[in-house]
C-alpha cells in the first residue's frame, strides 16, 4: 500500500502533463496518491482492489479473463458490470435523473480507462492509474489519441448506466462517500489543501 500526498500545485502540473484537456476543464483532486486501486475497481465503487480479467487481479468467477490481460475488450466490462446493473447506452453521457453511469476508454490496443459519473450528476470521477482521484466535467477532459504509441486513455467507446436503486442495493453510494470523509479528513491531518 503506497500513499503519497503531494501539493496541489505538484499534482495539477502531472496531471496536465499527462491530461493535456485538463488545462481549460475545471476539475478537482477527490484523494490521494494511491496504487491500491485503479479505475475499474474506483468505477465499481472499490478503493481496495485492483479489478480486470486478467490473472493476478480481483474479477468474478465464471467470467471470462483476458489472455493476456492487455487483450480485455468491452465486452469484458460490459459482461462485469452487467453484475452490477449496468446495461449499454450507447454514448449517451448526458446526466438522467434515478441512473448512475460508466463510461469504458478504449485505444487501438483496447479497453485503457472507465470513469463513473457523480451520482448528482456534478461531472466524471476517474481514478488515473497510480494517481489521484479526479472530478472533471466532460469525458472529453481525459482523452487522447486513440493510436497505441501515443500511450494515452484514447477515446469513449461505450457508456453503461443502471439505477440509483441498484447503487444503493450494492453500496457504491456509501463506499463513495465513506472515500470522500477519508480523504476530507486526511487533508485535514496532514494539512493540505488540493
Amino acid at each position: 500500500m503506497a500513499r503519497l500526498y503531494r501539493s496541489d500545485k505538484e499534482a495539477r502540473a502531472a496531471f496536465i502533463t499527462e491530461f493535456p484537456n485538463l488545462r481549460i476543464a475545471k476539475w478537482s483532486i477527490k484523494s490521494y496518491w494511491d496504487d491500491d486501486y485503479q479505475c475499474i475497481a474506483w468505477a465499481e465503487c472499490y478503493t481496495d482492489r485492483k479489478s480486470w480479467p486478467g490473472v493476478g487481479y480481483t474479477w468474478p468467477e465464471g467470467l471470462p479473463r483476458a489472455d493476456p490481460p492487455e487483450a480485455a475488450t468491452e465486452d469484458h466490462f460490459v459482461q462485469r458490470f452487467a453484475l452490477l446493473g449496468y446495461k449499454q447506452c450507447g454514448l449517451d453521457s448526458s446526466f438522467e435523473i434515478g441512473y448512475q453511469k460508466v463510461a469504458i476508454y478504449a485505444n487501438d490496443q483496447g479497453v485503457t480507462h472507465m470513469a463513473r459519473q457523480h451520482l448528482l450528476g456534478r461531472g466524471w470521477l476517474s481514478k488515473t492509474g497510480k494517481m489521484e482521484d479526479i472530478l472533471h466535467p466532460n469525458l472529453e477532459d481525459i482523452e487522447g489519441d486513440r493510436s497505441i504509441l501515443a500511450g494515452q486513455y484514447g477515446t469513449v467507446t461505450l457508456i453503461l448506466k443502471r439505477s440509483w436503486w441498484s447503487a444503493l442495493i450494492s453500496l457504491c453510494l456509501f463506499r463513495g462517500l465513506w472515500a470522500d470523509i477519508k480523504f476530507w479528513l486526511s487533508r485535514r491531518v496532514y494539512n493540505y489543501s488540493f
